[in-house]
C-alpha cells in the first residue's frame, strides 16, 4: 500500500513525496483512514514507529486555511518533542497555503510565541504548562479547536501532567476529534481516555525486538566533567578491550580523545571533519587491533561493520532513541556477548525514560568504580599476567642468577616495581564520595507537610512555586526524595505561600539538593531551588535619612529665595513709575 491509497489530499501527498516517504508504516496505514473520517483514535505504538505522520496528516486536513485561529492543539511532554513535531508539521504543510504551526513551551521567551498566535496560527504544539499559562492570560483561545492530539501520553502522566491535561480539555469545545498516542496502556491512561474521548478506535502496533538479549545494558549517573575519568577506569579494569565510544558532537569527540591520549591509552577519533582517506586508515587500524578505543560521532560511525567490539559507551545520551539502538547494535554480534554502558546526568532522566520505553528494557544502574576498586583490579590483573608468563617460561635470567637474595623478597620487589610502572595516577572525582542516600519508595513519602516536626539544625531552601500552581507539600517531598536523593527523615517542615515555598532540610544534604535540583520539574512546571537567604535588606530611603534633610531644606530655601527675586524684578520692570520731566 502507498500513501495515495489512504485518501490523503494531493497537497500533502506532494509534500510526502518530497520528504522521501514511499510506503506508510503499520501505525500510519491503520490510523490515517479512520482519522480522516473524523473518528477518535487511540494508537498504541512505540517511539520511532512513524506516529507523528499518523496524527499530523489527518489534523492538517481538518484545518480551514481561511480561519486564522487555533484549530489543532497537540500536547507533548517535553520541549524537544514539541519542536520536533512542529518541524514535521511544517514540512507536511509546505504546499498548504495559509496553514502554519508554532511550538509553545516553557523556558523560552513569550515574545515569538505570542507573535505567532496574534498572526493567526492554526496548529499549536506545546507542553501543558506553557499552554495553560497562555490560556489563562487570554493569549491562546481554544474555542475554535476541532482536533486535540496527545503524543507520548504515558510519559506526560509519568511527569505529573494529568491534572494539567484535564484543565486544558475542559476548556475545549465538546465537539472535537481526539487523537491519543501512547507507548503503554496503563490503568490511569485508560481512565483518561474514557473522560476525554468519544467511542475511540484502538489501534495497536506490535513492538519489534530492538536489542539482543546477549547485550548487557548498564548506566552510570556521572557528572559530565567526570566522564573521561570514569571511561579511563573502565579501560583499566579490563572491561573494555576493544570499545566504541559515541558522542554527539565533533568537539566532544576531540575532547575525549585528547583526554585519553594524555592518560596513555591507544585511542583515535572518527568524525565528519576528517578526510575519507584518514577515516579509512583509522578504521583499518581499529580492525587490526592497533587501537583499543575508537571515539566517534553517529554520522561518522554509519556503516561500521566490526564483529568483535566488546563494549559500546554512550559518552552522551543520543538525541533520538533510534540512535541508541544503532549504537549498541555494534556489540554483541554473531551470538557474542557485549556490554553497552551509558553515562547520564541529572537532567537526562526524561530522555533516559524515552529511550528505555523505546527499547522496552530498563538499563541496570551501577555505581562508579572507586579508586580503591580500580587499584585492586590492577593488582589482580598484574598477578594474572605474571602467572601466565611464568607458565610459559621457567629459566631464570642470567642477570639474576648471581643475586644473593631470598626468592620471596625478590618477587615482592619485582611485583611492586611492575605495579608502580603500570599504574596511572587516578584522578579524584565527586562520584568517589560515599553515597548515603537512595531513592525512597512512594509509600514511605510524607503525605502532607513533609515531616510534622522541625529539624533541630536545618537549612531552609527556597522554591519559586507555591499554592497558585496547585502544588502540594507531598509533591515537593517526592521531588526532594526521588529526584534529589534526600535520605529518609532529612526533610522537615514545608511551608507553602502563594508564589513560593520554604523547605527545611538537614544541613548535610542541602548542598546536594541545591546541586541536583537547581533547575527541576514538578507537576509539569519548571522550578528553581536554592538556599533561602531571607528577605533582602531594605533599600535606603532619602526621606528617612536625617543627614540628608538639612541639605534638602537648604536647597529648597535657596530655590524659594531665587524665585521671589525673579518675581520682584519682573514686577518692577513692567510697573515702573514715569519719570518726571
Amino acid at each position: 500500500m502507498n500513501f495515495a491509497q489512504l485518501g490523503i489530499c494531493p497537497e500533502i501527498l506532494e509534500a510526502i513525496d518530497m520528504l522521501g516517504f514511499e510506503t506508510p508504516s503499520p501505525i500510519q496505514e491503520q490510523a490515517i483512514p479512520p482519522a480522516l473520517d473524523g473518528a477518535d483514535i487511540v494508537g498504541l505504538s512505540h517511539t520511532g514507529s512513524g506516529k507523528t505522520l499518523a496524527f499530523a496528516i489527518p489534523a492538517l486536513e481538518s484545518i480551514d486555511p481561511a480561519l486564522r485561529a487555533v484549530q489543532v492543539l497537540c500536547l507533548a511532554p517535553t520541549r524537544e518533542l514539541a519542536v520536533q513535531i512542529c518541524r514535521e508539521v511544517d514540512k507536511l504543510a509546505m504546499y498548504l497555503d495559509g496553514v502554519s504551526a508554532v511550538p509553545i513551551y516553557g523556558g523560552a521567551s513569550f515574545g515569538p510565541q505570542l507573535s505567532a498566535l496574534k498572526r493567526g496560527v492554526q496548529f499549536v504544539v506545546g507542553t501543558p504548562g506553557r499552554i495553560i499559562d497562555l490560556m489563562e492570560q487570554g493569549e491562546l483561545r481554544t474555542d475554535a479547536v476541532s482536533t486535540l492530539i496527545l503524543d507520548e501520553a504515558d510519559e506526560m502522566l509519568d511527569m505529573g501532567f494529568q491534572e494539567d491535561i484535564e484543565r486544558i480539555v475542559v476548556s475545549l469545545p465538546e465537539q472535537r476529534q481526539t487523537l491519543f498516542f501512547s507507548a503503554t496502556m496503563s490503568h490511569p491512561i485508560r481512565e483518561l481516555i474514557k473522560r476525554i474521548s468519544h467511542d475511540p478506535r484502538e489501534i495497536a502496533v506490535e513492538r519489534p525486538v530492538l536489542t539482543v538479549p546477549t547485550c548487557e545494558q548498564v548506566a552510570y549517573e556521572v557528572l559530565f566533567s567526570s566522564r573521561i575519568e570514569v571511561l579511563s577506569r573502565l579501560i583499566e579494569m579490563g572491561r573494555m578491550k576493544r570499545g566504541l565510544v559515541f558522542a554527539n558532537t565533533k568537539r566532544v569527540v576531540d575532547d575525549v580523545v585528547d583526554g585519553l591520549l594524555a592518560r596513555g591509552y591507544s585511542v583515535d577519533r572518527l568524525h565528519g571533519d576528517m578526510p575519507q582517506t584518514l577515516r579509512e586508515r583509522v578504521m583499518e587500524s581499529f580492525r587490526k587491533g592497533n587501537l583499543n578505543v575508537l571515539v566517534a560521532t553517529d554520522i561518522a560511525a554509519r556503516g561500521l561493520d566490526i564483529d568483535d567490539v566488546d563494549m559500546v559507551v554512550n559518552f552522551e545520551l543520543p538525541r533520538e532513541p533510534e540512535d541508541y539502538v544503532h549504537r549498541i547494535g555494534r556489540t554483541a554480534r554473531a551470538g557474542r556477548k557485549g556490554r553497552a554502558v551509558t553515562f547520564f546526568g541529572r537532567r537526562d532522566f526524561s530522555l533516559m525514560g524515552r529511550i528505555e520505553r523505546f527499547v522496552g528494557t530498563r538499563m541496570q544502574r551501577e555505581q562508579v568504580m572507586t579508586a580503591d576498586e580500580v587499584e585492586q583490579m590492577r593488582r589482580e590483573a598484574l598477578v594474572d599476567d605474571i602467572l601466565e608468563k611464568a607458565a610459559r617460561s621457567h629459566e631464570l635470567p642470567e642477570e639474576l642468577r648471581d643475586l644473593d637474595m631470598p626468592e620471596e623478597k625478590l618477587m615482592c620487589a619485582m611485583f611492586h616495581l611492575l605495579a608502580e610502572r603500570a599504574s596511572r595516577e587516578i584522578q579524584p572525582i565527586p562520584e568517589d564520595r560515599p553515597k548515603r542516600h537512595g531513592r525512597v519508595a512512594e509509600d514511605e513519602l510524607p503525605v502532607e507537610k513533609g515531616n510534622d516536626w522541625s529539624l533541630q539544625e536545618s537549612v531552609t531552601l527556597f522554591m519559586n512555586a507555591g499554592k497558585m500552581l496547585h502544588i502540594r507539600p507531598k509533591d515537593i517531598a517526592g521531588l526532594l526524595y526521588n529526584e534529589g536523593g534526600a535520605p529518609k527523615g532529612s526533610i522537615g517542615d514545608i511551608r507553602m505561600f502563594p508564589k513560593h515555598s520554604l523547605i527545611e532540610v538537614s544541613p548535610e544534604v542541602a548542598p546536594r539538593l541545591v546541586e541536583r535540583l537547581a533547575t527541576a520539574s514538578i507537576c509539569g512546571y519548571e522550578v528553581n531551588i536554592r538556599e533561602d537567604k531571607g528577605r533582602p535588606a531594605p533599600r535606603p530611603s532619602f526621606r528617612n535619612n536625617d543627614d540628608f534633610r538639612p541639605r534638602e531644606r537648604q536647597r529648597r530655601d535657596r530655590d524659594s529665595r531665587d524665585s521671589r527675586k525673579r518675581e520682584t524684578r519682573f514686577y518692577d520692570r513692567f510697573n515702573r513709575r514715569p519719570r518726571r520731566g
